[in-house]
């Protein structure tokens, strides 16, 4: 047996106590609200952690083997006396051998892992009912967005290898750049669960702010032809696009402090200003829309999937395009050259343009200023593209309070552009 300090003893020997006795509660009290009895409760459960913990105080691991075996030996007899009668499950027991290897990992030292564990298995425990009506409700599409992202980030990207292909300017790092789909998909996917909680006829400013964390030219497009459809919604529609547009730089600096926390202080102060700037149109929009037809009576946004393979491996395309779009930009032409790509590229993607400047500045193959001038040059171009959509799909009074709003955003980030480029 190891030689463990008296005081460690007891300690760890408490916390596994304490253990078994939390989840032995949950038990007990679960058996009292269903009416029929589990074979283990607040008792045999704090026995339960403390065998384990007993038994991991021996050298090596075979007493936690036999042990184990001698617990499990138990939860399976109890679990065939029971179904004989009734078929209650095997959640209790599942958790009962559980509760052992929490109290041997309290004996070797895991005290703060094992009450981490015991945590959150008490709490799926106790959110029985919660979590059941969940299961139950889950859409069929929310469940596969959540299997595509595990897929893509957890079975595809360990497969991927970690090295360059090819040399100079046009070497790709295939790795690396599912990792950029990896960091988009999580953002959308996380913005997609954001809306399907706040419902969808949320009000319109929360609609516009989440749902440009999946896509604001989504927002753009659907309030847009809605205003068109519906013109006594102008001012509703105009604060949904307005501040899914503003959703762009909080987007931007979340990729750019992830991918490089360097660039993303750098970045921080402008994209906050600009921020800052969008925040006080919406807030106007706001206004106008409190004062007309109750925002909540705006259609729901329609969102695709955040998650699918073919557009995952479509922005993996346009990343490693971009990327090598800007090294020859760099190689050829220098800084201009990079403003110009940005600039292109910004019209029909902003994701890849931040994170590629990110990359770059954090292996030094380009300086913070005209990185920081290239996202900006990029969101100028997405922003007017937004307006575009605007002008030629939506009602004269969402064209005209989107234009001001916008085009005062596209007036502000041109400013900063110019005193990025000049640092």
């Amino acid at each position: 047996m190891p030689d463990i300090p008296q005081t460690e003893f007891f300690v760890r020997g408490g916390v596994a106590l304490l253990l078994g006795l939390s989840v032995g509660l949950e038990r007990e009290r679960s058996a009292h609200e269903d009416h029929h009895a589990h074979f283990a409760g607040i008792r045999t459960f704090p026995i339960c952690a403390l065998t384990g913990f007993l038994c991991a105080l021996h050298d090596g691991t075979s007493m936690i083997v036999v042990g184990f075996a001698a617990v499990a030996a138990l939860a399976v007899a109890a679990y065939f006396k029971a179904s004989r009668s009734e078929h209650p499950g095997v959640t209790t027991e599942a958790a009962y051998l559980l509760t052992y290897l929490l109290g041997a990992g309290c004996a070797r030292g895991l005290v703060l892992q094992s009450a981490s564990v015991a945590l959150v298995v008490t709490t799926l425990l106790a959110g029985r009912e919660p979590l059941r009506r969940f299961a139950q409700t889950l859409p069929e599409r929310d469940l596969a967005a959540a299997l595509k992202f595990g897929l893509i980030s957890l079975v595809i990207l360990p497969l991927i290898p970690n090295r360059d292909v090819g040399g100079g300017w046009w070497a790709v790092n295939f790795y690396q750049t599912w990792l950029m789909v990896v960091l988009i998909s999580g953002i959308g996917f996380a913005g997609y669960i954001l809306t399907r909680l706040v419902g969808p006829r949320a009000g319109t400013g929360l609609a516009g702010f989440v749902g440009g964390l999946v896509s604001s030219t989504a927002v753009t497009l659907t309030f847009s032809k809605k205003s068109r459809e519906a013109p006594t919604l102008s001012a509703a529609c105009s604060l949904a696009i307005l501040a899914a547009c503003a959703m762009l730089w909080p987007r931007v600096l979340a990729e750019a402090f992830i991918r490089n926390p360097d660039f993303g202080f750098e970045l921080l102060p402008i994209a906050g200003l600009l921020f800052g700037v969008s925040a006080l149109f919406v807030a106007f929009a706001w206004r106008q829309a409190s004062q007309g037809v109750p925002t909540g009576e705006t259609s729901a946004v329609t969102y695709r999937n955040p998650v699918e393979l073919l557009p995952a491996i479509k922005f993996a395309a346009i990343f490693a395009v971009v990327t090598i779009a800007f090294r020859y930009a760099q190689h050829g032409f220098g800084a201009r050259g990079t403003h110009i790509a940005a600039f292109l590229s910004g019209l029909s993607d902003m994701d890849a343009v931040t994170l590629s400047m990110a990359n770059m500045t954090k292996s030094g193959a380009i300086a913070t200023a005209p990185a920081i001038g290239n996202v900006l040059l990029a969101l100028t171009s997405n922003t007017l593209v937004k307006l575009g959509i605007v002008v030629f799909m939506g009602s004269a009074g969402t064209r005209r309070t989107t234009a001001i709003g916008l085009g005062a955003t596209c007036i502000a980030a041109i400013a900063a552009t110019a005193f990025a480029l000049r640092g």
